[in-house]
């Protein structure tokens, strides 16, 4: 499992480097392609948080599995929503911020879906999957922050400088929940970090990914599909990996 960890840690990291070099490498590369991995992305944290790491949490922690739950969803909308300045009526996108919070939003994201990876490869068989949600929108994260920070007319140097503090934050994040979980009472830890982790997904796919499903334009068809494929993908991962 510990092996398993680390190829999926370096694996996240990256995939958000990767993301977010690309801009300063290719600076007219058109975002459509994208977005069709937000959308992807988007369904995949709903359906891996609602269908997998939700009930997983359920068995773990049932009597306080929701309160955490809720707590994880309440996390992001707070700091999203009243600490963070938000500016997508500005810049015409529903799942970024701008400049330096930008880049703290993206860190704690990256946190939290650190904990997410670890805490799911520790309890059930849904590690691969959880992974597999979480690059999909790593890559357009780091993206769509080059794109701010150029907006707002930083260095390269400095670019790079966010770019690796935000490849980072996953990592960081699976070394801290593999620290938590190394303690005694591992179901109880697990499942509070499911919980929580299932909120954020919820939260993150819901609020931050799935708006680009509403925009009017000819790829609007090709996103529901990518939504609707992460969905199934999701569900399907059951099957494939077995029961929790």
């Amino acid at each position: 499992m510990t092996s398993s960890l680390g190829i999926y840690t370096l694996l996240i990291f990256l995939t958000a480097l990767f993301g977010g070099v690309v801009p300063l490498i290719i600076p007219n590369l058109h975002e459509n392609r994208l977005k069709l991995f937000v959308c992807l992305g988007a369904g995949l944290l709903l359906g891996m948080g609602l269908v997998h790491m939700l009930p997983e949490a359920a068995k773990l922690i049932p009597g306080t599995f929701g309160t955490w739950f809720l707590m994880g969803f309440l996390l992001l909308l707070i700091l999203e929503r009243f600490l963070m300045v938000h500016p997508c009526e500005e810049h015409g996108c529903s799942y970024h911020t701008i400049g330096l919070t930008a880049f703290v939003g993206l860190t704690v994201h990256g946190i939290i879906e650190g904990f997410a990876l670890a805490s799911s490869l520790l309890v059930g068989n849904i590690g691969l999957f959880v992974l597999f949600a979480i690059l999909s929108h790593k890559a357009p994260q780091g993206f769509a922050l080059t794109t701010i920070l150029k907006l707002a007319h930083k260095t390269r140097k400095q670019i790079l400088l966010f770019v690796i503090g935000v490849a980072l934050s996953g990592p960081l994040g699976v070394l801290l929940a593999y620290s938590i979980l190394q303690a005694d009472k591992l179901p109880s830890a697990a499942g509070v970090l499911l919980a929580i982790s299932a909120g954020t997904f919820l939260y993150i796919g819901a609020c931050d990914l799935l708006p680009e499903l509403h925009r009017n334009d000819d790829e609007k068809m090709k996103r529901l599909a990518a939504f609707l494929l992460g969905i199934l993908i999701s569900i399907a991962s059951g099957h494939f990996m077995g029961e929790h």
